[in-house]
C-alpha cells in the first residue's frame, strides 16, 4: 500500500512540475494601455485618441516584462498579414475618462486602429460592447487593452520582447 502512494505521490509531482515547466515555457501575454488627456468620438464606431506619449505595454508572471511602443509599432498589431493578431482576434477593452467628478467606463471591442496626423493620433475602430454611445469629447482618457500574445515584429527582439523592453525579475 506505501508503494502506491509513494508512486502516486512522485508521479502527481512529476505532473504537477511538468505543467508549471510548460506554463514558463509560453510565450508571454502582453497586455496595453494607452492614456491621453482628450480623446474624441468621431462617428458611432471611430475612437480618435491622440498619442502624448507611448503606449505602455506589460506582461504578467512569470515574466514581468515591459516597454513602450510608439503609434505606428502599436497599430502594426492589426497589421492584416498576422493570423496571431488582432485583426484575426480582435482584442477586448475598457475606456475609462473623466466626467465632472465621475469616472466612467465602456467595454469595448477594438476591430481596427490606424495612425493619423503622422503618427501624433490613432483612430480605432469600437464596437461598444454594452451598446449605447459615448459622450464626443472625452478627458484624462485610458484605454487598457486585453492581453494578447504576439507574434515577434520586425522592431521586437528575437524572444518576442519589445525593442524598448525592460525585465521586472530580479537579477
Amino acid at each position: 500500500m506505501k508503494l502506491i502512494q509513494l508512486l502516486t505521490t512522485i508521479t502527481a509531482a512529476i505532473f504537477f512540475a511538468t505543467g508549471a515547466i510548460s506554463e514558463d515555457a509560453k510565450s508571454p501575454e502582453w497586455l496595453f494601455v494607452h492614456t491621453a488627456p482628450t480623446a474624441e468620438m468621431t462617428s458611432n464606431t471611430t475612437l480618435v485618441i491622440p498619442v502624448t506619449r507611448d503606449i505602455f505595454a506589460f506582461t504578467d508572471r512569470p515574466n514581468r516584462q515591459y516597454g513602450y511602443l510608439n503609434a505606428h509599432e502599436w497599430v502594426s498589431a492589426w497589421d492584416e498579414s498576422e493570423s496571431a493578431g488582432f485583426k484575426a482576434d480582435p482584442p477586448n477593452a475598457v475606456l475609462t475618462w473623466v466626467d465632472g467628478d465621475d469616472v466612467k467606463d465602456a467595454e469595448v471591442l477594438i476591430i481596427n486602429a490606424t495612425v493619423g496626423d503622422y503618427g501624433k493620433t490613432i483612430a480605432y475602430e469600437v464596437k461598444l460592447e454594452a451598446g449605447g454611445l459615448l459622450a464626443a469629447n472625452l478627458s484624462s482618457c485610458s484605454l487598457f487593452v486585453d492581453g494578447h500574445v504576439l507574434a515577434p515584429r520586425p522592431h521586437w527582439h528575437p524572444d518576442g520582447t519589445f525593442r524598448f523592453s525592460r525585465s521586472m525579475n530580479a537579477e
